[in-house]
This record gives structure tokens, sequence and C-alpha cells, in this order.
């Protein structure tokens, strides 16, 4: 189930952004799944130790013609 993150556009107006907070594995799992090959994960550490503090992933894939 997606968390909805406050966020903005690129010119300055409010929204909400979801995030999915999986690991790598399931990432790729669930792509896999859904008919996507070339998985690739890019990872950013999280900047802080909270307890619900989550690195951020990159996923990227390539969706089978």
């Amino acid at each position: 189930m997606p968390a909805d993150v406050p966020a903005r556009t690129p010119d300055g107006e409010a929204t909400t952004m979801r995030r999915w907070v999986l690991q790598e594995q399931a990432w790729a799992k669930v792509l896999d799944e859904s008919g996507f090959t070339r998985i690739s994960v890019d990872r950013l550490p999280s900047t802080t130790n909270a307890q619900r503090s989550a690195d951020t992933l990159f996923v990227t894939a390539v969706r089978r013609a």
C-alpha cells in the first residue's frame, strides 16, 4: 500500500506523490511478472536513521514487446 507524500511540481504547485516502500527484490519480481525485462535498480541511501526512514530506489525496466 503506498504512502501519500507531500510534494511540489516543477512550477511550485503543491501536489501529492505516491511512494511505495518495497525492497529491491520485491520490485524486480513484480516487474518481471508484469512483463518487463532489463530491470535495474539504483539505490540512494536514506539521509537519516529515523525509525521509518528508507532508501530511495530508482527502478528502470523495459516492457517486453
